[in-house]
């Protein structure tokens, strides 16, 4: 009897608002064989930010969600670098994460979770 392949369902989020933005970096770094000259920020499903604030309530370090880049990159980047990267994101943080950021400003690194 041949296996019956099971389509799993897909939701997505529509609509035009911009949920992401490509920062450039002024000072790329190269981290495992690759060159990094930008960085994508972008808005975080629920489910991403519950698996985050998972994570650091289990005392890890995770990289935030919405930075598209390796722990590796962002921990080696160039403070002004970083400090862009952190501005950029604050659009496209859910609410209950953007009123902490604007407590706490990119140069606090509370969007970092360092």
């Amino acid at each position: 009897m041949a296996e019956e392949k099971i389509e799993q369902k897909i939701a997505r989020v529509v609509g035009d608002a911009p949920r992401e933005k490509i920062v450039p970096l002024e000072f790329p770094l190269e981290f495992d064989g690759r060159m990094w000259t930008e960085v994508k920020v972008r808005r975080v499903t629920g489910k991403e930010v519950e698996d985050y604030m998972e994570a650091l309530g289990r005392g890890e370090r995770p990289m935030p969600p919405m930075f598209e880049c390796p722990r590796e990159v962002y921990d080696a980047m160039d403070d002004d670098d970083r400090f862009a990267i952190d501005e950029a994101v604050v659009p496209f943080l859910p609410r209950r994460l953007k009123a902490a950021a604007e407590q706490n400003p990119p140069a606090a690194g509370l969007t970092s979770g360092s």
